[in-house]
C-alpha cells in the first residue's frame, strides 16, 4: 500500500476519532520536570510506583550499584550506532509498505538501546513516523523505560558505584525525556566530585564532542563537591574554564558561563557572558539580562536587547562599555542574586476549528514546549503556575477553579458563579475574581472578605491585588466609570475611574505597575494609565489583547486571541520577540514566569 494512501485512510480516520474521545481517553500531560529548582508540571502515563518496585519490575535491584550501571550501559549506543537508528527511523516514512516494516524490525532489534531515539520519533509530525515509533516502543517496553532509567539514576546517586558517571555521561543524550535528562544532570552534580577530586570521565567529558555531554560536564565539575567553596573541584577547575570559554556551541557554553559566574561569583566571567549576547536564543537573554540588570540597576544607553542580530550586538557593545567602566567596582559575591523570573512563559490556548480542544503548556528558556495539559472536555478561561509546581485553573465553563497537581489530578475544587481570574498571595491565601463578586479566602480556604457588585450586575472582566494589599477591578459598564478600587476589606474606597473601551469583550487581561498604574486590555490595544490623573501613559496598539503582563526588564508581554499570537514589546513599542502556537490552537493567554 503507498504511504500516501494509509495517510489518507485508516490515520486520518483515527485522528478524527481521537479527537472526539472523552477526557479520560487521551493522552493529557507529558512527565514533570524539574529546571533550575522550579517544579514544572506534567503528568506520567501510569500511576507513580516506588523505585524499587519499577526496578523490581524490570528485573533490577535497587541495592546492586553494578547491575544498574550495566542497565544504563545497555541503554546507550555508541555514535556509529545513534546514526543507524536515525536512519532506520527515517526508513518509517518509506513510499513501500514492506519497507517501512523491514526499517520497524531492524531499529527493535537494538532492544532497549533504541528506546530513546523512537521517544522522540514518537513527537515526530510526521503521523507515520509517530505511529511506527510507537509500535515499535509496545514491543519493547514490557515495563516503562522511563520509570526505571529515572529509579536507576536515583539508585547510582545513593550507591556510587565505579563507572557511574561514565555511565551516567554515555545515556544523557539518549533520555527518554527532559524530565530524565534533568535527573542525569542532577546525578552528575553529585557524583562529579569525591574526596576533593573530580571524577575522571566527567574531565574528559569536557571535550565530548556532544554539547550535551559537555554542558552537562561544566555544570557537574562547577557546582557539585563541598556547598559553600565558590571553587569546588579545584584540581578540574583550570581546565573548566579553559574548555567553556573554548566552546563553539552557544547552549553548552552559556551553561557553563552561567554556572561558573554564579557559583564562583568571579566577575570575570561578566564580559564572556555579554560577548555571548548576539549567539543566544531569547529565553537566555532574558536570563542574561535579569543578572546584569540587578547588577547596574537599570540598562544603560543602548543596552536594551532588541530582535534583530544588529540589535543585539548594539546591546552587547551598551553593556560592555557598562562593564569597563563599572566593572571594577562590582563584588559579585555580595549579590544577593535572586531571579524574579525564571525563563519560563506559560501559555493557555483554545480550539477554534470545532473540537473544543484548549491546552495549557510552558515554554523553557531554550524556547521549546516542556509541558503541555490538554483535552477535549479541559476549558480552561484562565490558568496560572504557582512556585511550587501546582497549576491553578479557571474554567468558567464548569463554574469552578481547580488546582491540579504535577500528575495532573485535581487536589482543589473551589465552585464560584463566573470565575474570570484567580491570584495568589504571600501569607497562602487567594483573591477569586467572579463576573459578580471578588472573594478572599485565607490560606486555610476560609472566606475573610467578600464584595459583590451594586444590583446583582455581572459586569467584572478581571481584577488584580496592588502592592500596598487594595484590589482594582474593571468592568464592561458602558457608561461612565469602569474602574473601582477596593480596600484591604473589599469595600470600594475613592473615586471610581474611567479608562479606555472595555464593554462587549470576551476576556480582558489586567496588570499593575506599582501601586497607581493599571496595565489594561482595551478593544484595540493595551494601554497603561495613571489611576491619580486617568490618564494612559503608555499604548501598544494590537487586534484585541487577552493578556498583558509588565516584564522586570520594563518590556511588556502581550496576548491576542484574534491575533494568535503572544509579542514581547519594549517601552518603545518595538516587538523583541513572538511566539505563535501551532497545532490548530490559538494564544488567549500567556505569562512569563
Amino acid at each position: 500500500m503507498p504511504r500516501s494512501t494509509f495517510l489518507l485512510g485508516p490515520l486520518a480516520l483515527l485522528a478524527a476519532i481521537v479527537l472526539r474521545l472523552p477526557a479520560a481517553a487521551q493522552p493529557v500531560f507529558a512527565q514533570p520536570v524539574v529546571i533550575g529548582g522550579v517544579v514544572q508540571p506534567g503528568v506520567p502515563p501510569a500511576p507513580a510506583v516506588s523505585d524499587d518496585e519499577a526496578l523490581k519490575e524490570a528485573g533490577l535491584s535497587a541495592a546492586d550499584g553494578a547491575q544498574l550501571v550495566g542497565y544504563l550501559k545497555q541503554r546507550t549506543v555508541s555514535d556509529a550506532d545513534q546514526g543507524k537508528i536515525q536512519e532506520l527511523i527515517k526508513q518509517f516514512t518509506a513510499d513501500k509498505f514492506d519497507d517501512r516494516l523491514a526499517a520497524a524490525a531492524a531499529v527493535e532489534k537494538y532492544g532497549p538501546a533504541a528506546i530513546g531515539p523512537l521517544k522522540t520519533a514518537e513527537r515526530d509530525p510526521d503521523p507515520e513516523v509517530s505511529y511506527r515509533a510507537t509500535q515499535v516502543l509496545k514491543k519493547l517496553e514490557k515495563v516503562s523505560h522511563a520509570t526505571v532509567a529515572a529509579a536507576a539514576v536515583r539508585a547510582v546517586v545513593r550507591l556510587k558505584p565505579p563507572g557511574a558517571a561514565a555511565a551516567l555521561l554515555g545515556f544523557l543524550p539518549l533520555a527518554d525525556s527532559d524530565a530524565l535528562g534533568e535527573e542525569i544532570r542532577g546525578a552528575l552534580v553529585a557524583l562529579a566530585v569525591r574526596d576533593g577530586k573530580a571524577d575522571p570521565a566527567v574531565v574528559a567529558g569536557l571535550t565530548d564532542p556532544f554539547p550535551v555531554r559537555r554542558a552537562a560536564c561544566y555544570v557537574a565539575l562547577i557546582e557539585g563537591g563541598p556547598p559553600g567553596e565558590r571553587v569546588r573541584a579545584k584540581d578540574a577547575y583550570p581546565q573548566v574554564k579553559e574548555a567553556v570559554r573554548k566552546d563553539t556551541d552557544p547552549e553548552a557554553k552559556f551553561r557553563g558561563l552561567w554556572a561558573l559566574a554564579l557559583t564562583t561569583r568571579e566577575k570575570e566571567f561578566i564580559p564572556d557572558l555579554i560577548a555571548l549576547v548576539p549567539q543566544l536564543p531569547r529565553g537566555r537573554l532574558w536570563q542574561v539580562e535579569e543578572l546584569l540588570l540587578q547588577l547596574a540597576g537599570e540598562h544603560p544607553e543602548g543596552g536594551r536587547f532588541g530582535k534583530s542580530p544588529e540589535a543585539l550586538a548594539k546591546a552587547r557593545d551598551a553593556w560592555a562599555a557598562w562593564w569597563a567602566k563599572a566593572g571594577g567596582a562590582t563584588d559579585l559575591a555580595k549579590l544577593a542574586f535572586k531571579p524574579r523570573l525564571q525563563g519560563f512563559t506559560d501559555l493557555v490556548m483554545f480550539d477554534q476549528s470545532g473540537f473544543g480542544r484548549s491546552a495549557v503548556s510552558s515554554l523553557g528558556p531554550d524556547l521549546t514546549e516542556k509541558w503541555r495539559m490538554v483535552s477535549a472536555n479541559f476549558h480552561p478561561f484562565d490558568a496560572r503556575v504557582q512556585a511550587d509546581g501546582k497549576i491553578v485553573v479557571v474554567e468558567q465553563n464548569f463554574g469552578r477553579v481547580t488546582e491540579r497537581d504535577a500528575a495532573g489530578a485535581i487536589r482543589k475544587t473551589v465552585p464560584l458563579n463566573q470565575p474570570v481570574g484567580v491570584e495568589s498571595l504571600a501569607d497562602g491565601g487567594r483573591v477569586y475574581v467572579c463576573r459578580g463578586m471578588v472573594i478572599e479566602h485565607d490560606k486555610d480556604g476560609k472566606q475573610t472578605n467578600l464584595y459583590t457588585r451594586p444590583n446583582n450586575q455581572f459586569d467584572i472582566l478581571a481584577g488584580r491585588r496592588l502592592p500596598g494589599g487594595d484590589t482594582v477591578i474593571v468592568t464592561n459598564s458602558p457608561n461612565g466609570a469602569n474602574c473601582f478600587r477596593l480596600d484591604a476589606k473589599l469595600k470600594e474606597v475613592g473615586k471610581p475611574l474611567t479608562l479606555g473601551r472595555l464593554q462587549n469583550q470576551f476576556m480582558v487581561g489586567l496588570d499593575v505597575v506599582g501601586e497607581d498604574k493599571l496595565l489594561v486590555c482595551e478593544f484595540d490595544k493595551v494601554a497603561e494609565y495613571d489611576m491619580k490623573t486617568e490618564k494612559a501613559v503608555w499604548k501598544h496598539a494590537t487586534p484585541q489583547p487577552t493578556s498583558v503582563q509588565r516584564l522586570p526588564n520594563g518590556n511588556t508581554l502581550v496576548a491576542s486571541l484574534t491575533a494568535n499570537k503572544v509579542v514581547e514589546v519594549d517601552p518603545a513599542g518595538e516587538v523583541v520577540w513572538e511566539y505563535q502556537a501551532k497545532d490548530g490552537l490559538r494564544i488567549a493567554r500567556a505569562y512569563r514566569r
